[in-house]
């Protein structure tokens, strides 16, 4: 409620819809497009007495390698470098603190994931040393002025949009939206609990799908504080929007598929480099070969870079690379006696969102399992005659721990199931899946009050027990 209170009122600072009927929204990207943007990361301790912040400078580039029949592949190379007073903006090209290189993927909807499909997320605290926040999931529908919509990413609350109207950015009219994303206690502090809160201001301009100018802030609270205690803040926006044509298209596409090998061959000797001089010597010798011998593009900074890095740590200036991997958001576990967060999931059948808190109100069984076991298809039968028997007193969240979607609605289908099926390869950490069957079972407050993994003859009636003592007594 909160989340869409403030998106509404935001909704007074901006201009009027040119267009009533609204924008239809999408990536309009194509081979050798390159997008360059510029702005600023600060972090800072904002509890009293506490005294910390530091600034970075940030660059980020966005180059579209090829398209696919479900969207395209591109390049994301992110720049990070401290600011400093004495220092001018043109530094950071010299002297930056991290440069990364990562091949992604983006959908038709704006979706972007990383090469080996799992989804980009951004972290709750540090820098981005992987900036994706210029892509938005869009709703796939036209959208109208105010109207809201949901994404989510696995293990984590859902995120509302808005749409808030049209604005000029860098020249160009883009569509202004507004998105908020909370853990579930943020707006009621626990004693052992840290909260966050994600608030994103988007300028995506119609003709291209994404966003012209990103401000991102992210909050904090320790627990049982009613008061955030750190904050962290994106703001960039494009300064560059080019196309690279023929031998420059091929030049940079070369360019990037090497940084990208030095890059992952780097990491391990860096890892514990002085185990590896030698074999640091040797790909140093054919980085050096490599810049001698191609002409360079922008991303000869991500060759560059790992350049240096390796340089240092034979001269023993490091000892250890700092991971590659963003660092995970907070992702909020459930245990017995707590309220299970809230989510957002896909449903296998109809592709519509379900949310968890839209479903209680009655005891509630989740229940994720392997659609090819027999222990799932068992699952299932057992969660049917729940259904048969206390009829709407109790709810089912089935949760298909798979990507053959054909084969779950066949088996829906086939079995009769009278409750959806719902995505089930996300929230793994939230419920600790480590293996399935894996069952939940929630009271009508959202509860957790019993859970399961693995499937055995005594399982259906203790669960049963544990649904049927959270009914209103009559």
């Amino acid at each position: 409620m909160n989340t869409t209170l403030y998106i509404l009122a935001s909704t007074v600072l901006v201009g009027q819809l040119p267009d009533r009927a609204g924008w239809q929204l999408a990536p309009q990207l194509f081979p050798g497009l390159e997008l360059q943007y510029a702005g600023s990361y600060t972090e800072e301790a904002i509890s009293p007495g506490v005294q910390f912040q530091r600034a970075y400078r940030l660059r980020s580039t966005v180059f579209v390698i090829d398209s696919t029949k479900d969207g395209w592949n591109v390049l994301l190379m992110t720049e990070l470098g401290l600011k400093n007073s004495r220092v001018d903006d043109k530094e950071l090209k010299e002297s930056p603190s991290s440069i990364r290189l990562e091949l992604a993927q983006v959908d038709r909807k704006g979706r972007i994931v990383r090469k080996d499909g799992k989804q980009w997320t951004t972290a709750a605290s540090g820098p981005p040393t992987v900036e994706v926040g210029a892509f938005v999931l869009l709703p796939g529908y036209r959208i109208g002025l105010n109207q809201l919509w949901e994404t989510g990413e696995p293990g984590q609350p859902p995120c509302t949009w808005q749409a808030l109207g049209a604005e000029m950015c860098s020249g160009t009219m883009c569509v202004k939206m507004l998105g908020q994303q909370q853990t579930e206690d943020w707006d009621r502090p626990r004693g052992d609990h840290a909260a966050w809160r994600r608030r994103d201001s988007l300028w995506v301009a119609p003709s291209l799908g994404i966003a012209y100018r990103v401000e991102r802030t992210i909050e904090r609270r320790e627990p049982a504080r009613r008061d955030p205690s750190f904050r962290s803040t994106v703001k960039y926006e494009m300064d560059s929007r080019l196309r690279y044509p023929g031998k420059l298209y091929d030049d940079r596409c070369d360019e990037i598929r090497k940084g990208i090998k030095f890059q992952e061959e780097a990491l391990p000797l860096l890892a514990q480099p002085g185990n590896f001089r030698p074999q640091i010597n040797v790909l140093l010798k054919r980085i050096t070969y490599y810049l001698e011998n191609n002409p360079p593009t922008p991303y000869r900074k991500g060759v560059l870079y790992v350049k240096d890095r390796l340089e240092q740590a034979l001269r023993g200036e490091i000892s250890a690379v700092a991971s590659t991997q963003e660092q995970e958001p907070l992702i909020p576990v459930v245990r017995l006696g707590e309220r299970a967060p809230d989510f957002l999931v896909t449903n296998l059948l109809d592709r519509q969102s379900v949310r968890l808190h839209r479903s209680l109100g009655r005891p509630l069984l989740i229940a994720f399992y392997n659609p090819r076991s027999e222990n799932g298809i068992q699952v299932l039968q057992f969660a049917k005659s729940l259904v048969q028997k206390h009829g709407n007193s109790i709810g089912v969240l089935a949760l298909a721990v798979s990507d053959e979607i054909e084969l779950v609605r066949r088996q829906h289908a086939d079995m009769k199931l009278p409750f959806p099926v719902l995505d089930g390869t996300g929230l793994h950490v939230t419920f600790s899946v480590e293996a399935t069957p894996r069952l939940v079972v929630l009271d009508s407050e959202g509860i957790a009050r019993a859970a399961y993994t693995g499937w055995g003859p005594q399982i259906p009636g203790e669960i049963e027990i544990e649904l049927t003592s959270r009914l209103p007594q009559r």
